[in-house]
């Protein structure tokens, strides 16, 4: 895998005559988690697709490496970035294994539902199957799965691409405490050993302070705040982003830690 650092550079969107976006900048290094949350309408999801190169109607500049994206062909873009977006869904019978496996379709000189054809691709597949514990599930079909079952599937399917940059769109919703934690570890995990890039959008603070090398705060289409979890999740931040008022300095964020350290205990 080359790995490269990932960086927008004055990003501003405008869908359905609304700005959505403006003038939105941050570096993501390899090697790092990065947590983008806001309130709802914040434009989270936006910048993740301009950032994955899947929305194209942006002004400013996204660099992979040396390369700017938008110039990088759309195979060579799918084996370097994984895009996992909100409620991913399957409209075939496939199994979980045949799901998976679409995410080695970028390594394939053709297109084909039913396996792979080398050890390459063998392994990819068992090893993100493992990774998100839905091995046990490889030959039922995706649709006899509950929602959560599915999204640690379609992760899977992430996974399996094995691209040196992973972006996911709410990787824990619908998912149990347990699966939640799994889940973050395994992008962390991701991200500190095998040294990708790894993106997510989150709602949930205490997840992203957990978890999280880098966050970026973003309110009404700009940029609140990018750091670290400690400099960004402060009640300043909070109350203007969420409209809240936290209780006391950071406890609301430490007590919820506590919690989620008792549960992975």
């Amino acid at each position: 895998m080359i790995r490269a650092a990932l960086k927008a550079q004055g990003i501003a969107c405008e869908l359905d005559s609304r700005r959505v976006l403006d003038a939105v900048s941050l570096t993501l290094q390899p090697g790092r988690l990065t947590g983008i949350i806001g309130a709802n309408g914040a434009g989270k999801s936006t910048l993740l697709s301009v950032l994955a190169g899947l929305q194209r109607n942006y002004s400013g500049s996204v660099m992979l490496g040396d390369t700017p994206l938008p110039e990088l062909p759309a195979k060579d873009r799918s084996k370097r970035i994984a895009y996992l977006p909100q409620n991913p869904e399957v409209h075939w019978d496939l199994s979980v294994r045949q799901v998976v496996g679409l995410g080695r379709i970028p390594h394939q000189p053709r297109f084909s539902w039913f396996g792979t054809s080398n050890d390459a691709d063998q392994a990819a597949i068992a090893d993100a199957m493992t990774a998100t514990q839905c091995d046990h599930l490889s030959n039922r079909t995706v649709r006899s799965l509950s929602g959560g079952e599915q999204l640690r599937v379609h992760l899977a399917r992430t996974f399996a691409v094995q691209a040196p940059v992973i972006m996911v769109d709410e990787p824990t919703n619908g998912l149990d405490p347990f699966h939640q934690l799994r889940c973050l570890e395994t992008l962390q995990a991701r991200a500190q050993d095998d040294q990708c890039t790894v993106v997510m959008v989150l709602h949930d603070l205490s997840l992203a302070a957990r978890f999280c090398d880098d966050v970026l705060l973003l309110h009404q289409g700009k940029t609140l705040a990018f750091g670290q979890p400690a400099q960004v999740l402060v009640p300043d931040n909070l109350r203007q982003a969420y409209r809240i008022q936290p209780p006391q300095e950071n406890a609301t964020v430490a007590l919820n830690l506590a919690l989620w350290d008792s549960v992975s205990d």
